[in-house]
């Protein structure tokens, strides 16, 4: 039997005269699953539009000859049957190019620069909302064609308003008959606001000879319906009308109305409808001289409950979150209108938003963020599963803060990240400095990009010492980064960012080539075999790649596997013990010496070391840094010496910087020490002549080795 045909993909016509734009969008729309097709100008989008009939068009404005905007124009003219979308793309934000775009038939618009991911889910919209209103449309036509053998109820007024005849149609909905109307006026059989109406639009028609319309409800008992009366003269001083009942046209209506602007899981507005309540709150406020407050709520680590319980388990989180909200929040927190509902949001994902209109004071609006922190840290139990939260808030003042509807947004979730980043459950006003740290932030983004290409970053190398021979054993490679404008930048700064990014992971092979050819240098030039040990990050140890890179690097270098270590942190080795074993396994299998880094201040148990099988643990120098004096670091550190040795794991120690300390770690038994007492971490030609005077030192065995290196 013939597999069944693959669902069709959406054909979008990409019209832009930059060649870039046009395959990035075509990047972007293959990403969403969508099939793109191109045009360079105004007049080949017409071409390909006749020919191709494509489902959606994105369509630049700037454009010679042909122009967006006639593009667009031309286009509707040339429709004959439903109207295919156009996302017209402007370089601005401007309102008149924006009416613009709207009054030449434009479904909606983006501004440059574009956000890419959010423009694929747009489009994505878009065609939803398209295929929804032509459903509908067909829906209706067959309504129509149903009602075409059904007269409608139609009816004659005089140009007085006077009733000359009314003829009811079968199940036309109307609620009158003809003994109720004929020979009366208008405003005698209906309501006097709806009589007022006809009469007026009947007027309109016969001095303009054009068909006019009226819309309006009519209650009856406990119902209300609505009704649409056509009004057509009859060439003579006569009105026709022909009343429709719309009822269900209206329901309709109303329900793709709340498929545009109520958010699909949890029920609550999504962000189209928060941006057009921010926009109407956005004029109320400048005429009226108010204040309001836009809170962005994040909830923190979400996406570890999606991973661990499982995405539907997430999807009931938000559910439960965005009720809790709706309590939480008073109603005299917003304002009391018949729209106040739209004043809470999800944006999407787990991003929340809540407007504060009329704010007397900025207390107001942080005693709603700390209810709502309160009210998030409560346990929400879900399919048995018992769920601690806790969210981050950011919070944006108008006018003080911003005068538009992006800056509010952008500057809440700038305050938002703030509060993140000083330890997440936290809620954060904005300030202009955010900003700024942001900007900097970016720029040093920027530059880090760049480090790799241009040979900004270098390596320094802190020797190792045997606590018994006295000798330098090994080194630890360190990076380092030289800005050209900004001179070095600390590890501190930029490490963190590597990680951030991602660029950790090319930096860090980096590092681990140049360190083994340095390491192959030193032992070619006869100072002795060292072994270099180089930091893995938690990005590095995840990459499928890293067996294959470090065998790379030990390949180009020609050093021997035994004389590279790799460091690794408690943390990057618990996250995921099956993984974990199943890399470590790889890299033994080359013959690379494996340690854990920074032992003591992550959480690994003895059945995990033991299963680990390293070779070596780094003690974290906050152990070392209050020796001798602090006697629990001291039981501590013994602790661990011990513990390592039974398990017959080399131990070193670091951040050794007094000789107290070397003395107090050489009685303990340690076997390695770093630390600035013994040597700072150096360029390799200050290790090379370390070397060479350690080697002369060796000739002559008397002399104190210690005090010598």
């Amino acid at each position: 039997m013939a597999a069944p045909p693959s669902p069709k993909r959406g054909v979008v016509l990409v019209v832009d005269d930059d060649p870039v734009m046009r395959l990035l969008m075509l990047e972007m729309l293959a990403q969403v699953g969508l099939d793109g097709i191109e045009a360079g100008d105004g007049a080949e989008a017409l071409l390909r539009y006749r020919s191709a009939t494509p489902d959606l068009i994105l369509l630049d404005v700037d454009m010679p000859a042909l122009d967006g905007f006639a593009v667009c124009r031309e286009i509707r003219r040339l429709e004959t049957d439903a109207a295919v979308p156009i996302i017209m793309v402007t370089g601005g934000d401007e309102l008149e190019a924006v009416t613009h775009a709207y009054e030449v038939g434009a479904t909606d618009f983006v501004s440059k620069p574009i956000n890419w991911p959010i423009l694929g889910h747009r489009v994505l919209y878009v065609l939803r909302a398209s295929d929804a209103i032509a459903r509908l449309r067909i829906a209706d036509a067959h309504n129509r064609a149903v009602l075409a053998a059904i007269p409608d109820t139609f009816f004659r007024l005089n140009k007085d308003g006077v009733y000359l005849d009314y003829e009811q149609g079968h199940d036309a909905g109307a609620v009158f008959s003809e003994a109720d109307c004929v020979g009366k006026h208008i405003s005698e059989v209906l309501p006097a606001d709806i009589a007022e109406r006809l009469l007026l639009q009947m007027r309109a028609v016969l001095d303009t000879q054009h068909i006019r319309s009226v819309d309006y409800e009519l209650t009856r008992l406990d119902s209300t319906q609505h009704f649409e009366t056509r009004l057509v003269t009859t060439g003579s001083d006569e009105v026709l009308g022909l009343v429709r009942d719309i009822s269900e046209r209206k329901r309709t209506e109303e329900q793709i109305r709340r498929l545009a602007y109520c958010d699909s899981l949890t029920g609550i507005p999504n962000r189209q409808a928060f941006l057009e309540t921010l926009e109407r709150e956005l004029a109320r406020s400048r005429t009226g001289n108010r204040k309001f407050a836009v809170l962005f709520m994040d909830l923190d680590a979400f996406k570890r409950i999606n991973d661990t319980l499982g995405h539907n388990v997430g999807d009931q989180l938000l559910q439960a979150v965005s009720e809790r909200l709706r309590d939480t929040i008073r109603p005299r927190d917003l304002v009391s209108r018949a729209e106040q509902h739209n004043n809470l949001a999800r944006l999407g994902g787990d991003e929340f938003t809540i407007l504060i209109p009329d704010l007397e004071r900025v207390e107001n609006a942080l005693n709603v963020a700390h209810r709502v922190k309160e009210a998030m840290r409560r346990p929400f139990l879900i399919d048995a599963h018992e769920i601690f939260v806790t969210a981050s808030i950011g919070i944006s003042l108008y006018p003080e803060d911003g005068a538009d509807c992006d800056s509010l947004l952008k500057y809440a979730d700038t305050a938002m990240y703030h509060a993140k980043n000083c330890g997440k459950n936290n809620a954060k006003l904005y300030s202009s400095s955010l900003t700024m740290q942001i900007m900097s932030h970016v720029k040093l983004e920027v530059g880090l990009r760049k480090a790799l290409k241009n040979d900004e970053l270098y390596l320094l190398y802190q020797p190792q010492i045997d606590v018994a021979s006295t000798q330098i054993v090994g080194v630890e490679a360190l990076v380092r980064w030289r800005h050209p404008e900004h001179g070095v930048i600390s590890p501190t700064e930029f490490i963190p960012l590597a990680e951030e990014t991602g660029l950790i992971v090319p930096i860090g092979e980096w590092v681990l080539r140049t360190a083994c050819l340095q390491a192959k240098t030193w032992q070619k030039n006869g100072k002795r075999a060292l072994r270099m040990a180089v930091n893995l990050s938690a990005k590095q140890f995840k990459d499928e790649n890293l067996t294959q890179i470090v065998m790379s690097a030990l390949a180009d270098s020609g050093l021997d596997a035994h004389l590279l270590e790799l460091e690794l942190t408690e943390g990057t080795l618990m996250d995921d013990a099956k993984a974990t074993l199943a890399t470590l396994e790889q890299l033994r299998a080359i013959g690379v010496y494996l340690s854990i880094d920074d032992f003591g201040t992550g959480y690994s148990s003895m059945n995990y070391l033991k299963r680990f099988d390293v070779r070596a643990l780094k003690i974290d120098r906050s152990f070392i840094s209050g020796l001798p004096q602090d006697s629990e670091n001291a039981a501590i550190t013994r602790a661990i010496i011990a513990m390592a040795h039974g398990l017959r794991m080399v131990v070193v120690a670091e951040g050794v910087e007094t000789g107290e300390q070397l003395l107090l770690l050489e009685q303990y038994g340690c076997d390695m020490v770093q630390g600035y007492y013994l040597g700072h971490p150096s360029p390799h030609e200050s290790i090379s002549l370390m070397l060479n005077k350690q080697s002369a030192l060796a000739m002559a065995p008397q002399l104190n080795l210690w005090g010598q290196i």
